[in-house]
């Protein structure tokens, strides 16, 4: 079992790039040991990142969750989020990952599909890509570290239309295995959701009011709610309680936190009252779910 740290690891785009990059796209082999290195452990992320598996195998540990990757297999991890690779054999694929502000580099409405598969209702997409399918990413990815390596006029420019399109496709390729219900594609509304999903990560730690949101996005708390049942099935002030328990989980899952450390670092003023929150929407104690995350089994160092 991987021995738990204090804290949860944050890396950095730098880490995996040159100087100070916005934006980077390599092979999974290309990455250096450094990459191999952060991965061994659970750590987070204050980038994007696209992960496109195409040969081999791996084991894909996301808030808690477990995935067996296969080949021709696309995953997205948002930033913040908790994650941790097994590469048990070795694998062939690609890694793309830019800044949340690079994708403003142009402002486009169209983004908002894109969003869905870094932020959903399970805050995972994962993606299994024919031989077909391939053969347009592929060419994109070869399109990218054209424009990455020669760094031509306007390059940055050129490798967002890329990203963009890539997005777009891989978008495409999520509604065909899940299709969107005719009100998802609401402009407003959707707009509205994303929105409220973006603020629910930028501020659960001190906000967890519908009321609170419902004001930064200037519509009343009951429209917001009815918004959020609309397009995810799930009230508002649900969406906020599940993102506080989702911190919460990672937090028990991963590190050596005690519920009371990880109450306060949550914005809860009394331990107590969290340790009852917890219990009423999870049905265990904080220390019942990290005794029973204690048993399972963990990728070895």
């Amino acid at each position: 079992m991987s021995d738990k740290r204090n804290q949860i690891e944050i890396v950095k785009l730098p880490d995996y790039g040159q100087q100070e990059p916005t934006f980077i796209v390599n092979s999974l082999c290309g990455m250096g040991q450094n990459f191999f290195d952060h991965n061994k452990s659970p750590h987070r992320h204050d980038f994007y990142a696209i992960y496109w598996i195409k040969k081999g195998r791996l084991t894909h540990i996301i808030d808690t969750q477990v995935h067996e990757v296969n080949e021709n297999t696309l995953f997205f991890v948002a930033p913040g989020q908790v994650h941790q690779l097994d590469f048990s054999e070795k694998v062939e694929g690609y890694m793309i990952a830019f800044h949340e502000g690079f994708m403003c580099l142009t402002p486009k409405t169209e983004t908002q599909i894109e969003s869905g598969l870094f932020f959903n209702a399970n805050f995972s997409s994962i993606i299994q890509v024919d031989a077909e399918q391939s053969k347009p990413l592929e060419w994109i990815v070869q399109q990218m570290f054209e424009e990455l390596n020669d760094k031509r006029s306007a390059y940055e420019e050129a490798f967002h239309g890329l990203l963009h399109y890539f997005l777009l496709l891989s978008a495409r390729l999520r509604e065909a295995s899940k299709p969107l219900t005719p009100e998802q594609h609401v402009k407003h509304n959707s707009g509205v959701f994303m929105q409220f999903r973006a603020l629910i990560e930028k501020h659960y730690i001190d906000k967890k009011n519908v009321s609170d949101y419902a004001e930064l996005l200037h519509v009343k708390p009951v429209l917001l709610n009815e918004i959020s049942k609309q397009l995810s099935g799930i009230t508002a002030g649900e969406h906020i309680r599940n993102r506080v328990i989702l911190e919460a989980q990672r937090l028990l899952f991963n590190t050596d936190m005690t519920a009371k450390e990880i109450a306060y670092s949550l914005g809860f003023e009394d331990p107590h009252y969290f340790s009852r929150f917890f219990k009423k929407y999870t049905n265990q104690t904080p220390l019942e779910f990290k005794e029973m995350s204690a048993k399972m089994d963990k990728i070895p160092d």
